[in-house]
């Protein structure tokens, strides 16, 4: 009840911004909300603000997108956004007013809101096919951003541009990023596992 409605506020309101500046500079409208849906920062945001906000309308359900496998990938992804992002991609512009809180939203206080609901929840017990499945994420993300980037030449990050570097770097760096969200999947999916030990 709490995150759905900051995570979504902050989702949107960078959307209109973004947009809005897109227009700006020439784009169209649909143009400028198709460029947005580019980011695995807002896609991931979305897949945030429909699970909680599930979570919030049928609390006791483990079915859709509150089973414990899809909350695993929800957790995973967010904090897989909150990594990548301040580690990699933050020292690359400094956002100021609305967006200063729209990026600290996005990026630190929706994976923090998140883990804390993630902790909060009974998952019974995952495993590492669970973890396995978490991957499904980032790989159909991995296919829809280069797709993407085929058809329009806009590619959303500098590490999966092949304007930046050969395919084969790439693809290297597009499965690195997959295995490191794998692992974290299957961490987590461990920590889990150890409360519902600890529980019982």
């Amino acid at each position: 009840m709490i995150g759905a409605p900051i995570v979504a506020a902050a989702t949107v309101s960078q959307g209109w911004l973004s947009v809005t500046e897109l227009i700006g500079q020439g784009v169209s409208p649909a143009e400028g909300v198709w460029r947005y849906l580019c980011y695995f920062t807002v896609l991931t945001n979305t897949f945030v603000v429909l699970v909680l906000a599930r979570a919030a309308l049928a609390p006791q359900s483990r079915t859709g997108l509150n089973a414990p496998r899809i909350e695993l990938m929800a957790v995973t992804s967010i904090l897989f956004v909150g990594a990548v992002y301040n580690l990699l991609l933050a020292s690359q512009w400094d956002p100021q007013g609305l967006r200063k809180f729209n990026d600290v939203t996005l990026h630190v206080a929706s994976p923090l809101l998140f883990t804390l609901f993630w902790l909060s929840r009974p998952h019974g017990a995952l495993n590492w096919r669970d973890a396995l499945y978490c991957a499904l994420w980032p790989g159909a993300y991995s296919i829809y951003a280069l797709t993407r980037g085929a058809v329009d030449g806009f590619y959303p990050y500098y590490f999966i541009n092949p304007a930046n570097m050969p395919w084969p770097h790439v693809a290297f760096n597009m499965a690195g990023l997959i295995i490191v969200f794998t692992l974290a999947a299957l961490l987590l999916a461990a920590l889990a596992n150890a409360r519902h030990r600890q529980r019982a």
